[in-house]
């Protein structure tokens, strides 16, 4: 299956829907209008947010949205405060958000290594102030384990390992994150 058809597999989309942990990524992209065909091209690698890099809680009072969920970094309102929904953004900023996480070029397990990749997104250059140059990098880390990481360099402690890495899907890879990846200093 394609990256698009797996993402609603596993987001509770559809009758053969196996589990629902991507749930709330599907949310996004319907909300944001982002055109599902882009999930289908090939060439590409897809980091699909896991429910937990969306809305992930304080496990003490007072219960809050965490700092690594997209919910807790993107603070909405006025006074600040984490979402409870994707309607507390724009669907604009959902759709930029979504086009950072697409890839352009197949990076797996087999051709990335210890040296960082820096790869073109999707999202369109100068449109978020954070990533003006609409960049990634990944890397496979040199463990044991040897995940993949994302947007790591050397003193940060902002990047994100790969929670599942290695989706191959039929028009690209894709690597599941628990945690939101934050934009890499430019």
């Amino acid at each position: 299956m394609n990256a698009w058809q797996y993402l609603r597999s596993r987001a509770g989309a559809d009758p053969s829907s196996i589990d629902t942990v991507l749930k709330r990524m599907y949310e996004a992209v319907i909300y944001s209008g982002i055109d599902t065909n882009e999930y289908t091209k090939p060439g590409r690698t897809f980091i699909f947010l896991h429910n937990n890099a969306v809305i992930s809680l304080t496990s003490t009072a007072p219960i809050v949205a965490t700092n690594t969920c997209y919910w807790g970094s993107y603070l909405v309102s006025n006074p600040l405060r984490p979402a409870t929904s994707w309607t507390d953004y724009s669907p604009a900023q959902v759709k930029s958000w979504l086009q950072y996480l697409i890839v352009q070029g197949s990076y797996t397990y087999e051709n990335l290594t210890p040296v960082e990749v820096t790869a073109n997104t999707l999202q369109t250059p100068g449109s978020d102030t954070l990533n003006p140059k609409s960049i990634i990098t990944l890397e496979r880390v040199n463990t044991s384990d040897g995940k993949i990481r994302i947007n790591g360099f050397v003193g940060s402690s902002n990047y994100v390992d790969v929670r599942t890495g290695g989706i191959l899907s039929t028009n690209g890879p894709i690597h599941v994150v628990d945690a939101c990846p934050s934009y890499r200093p430019q």
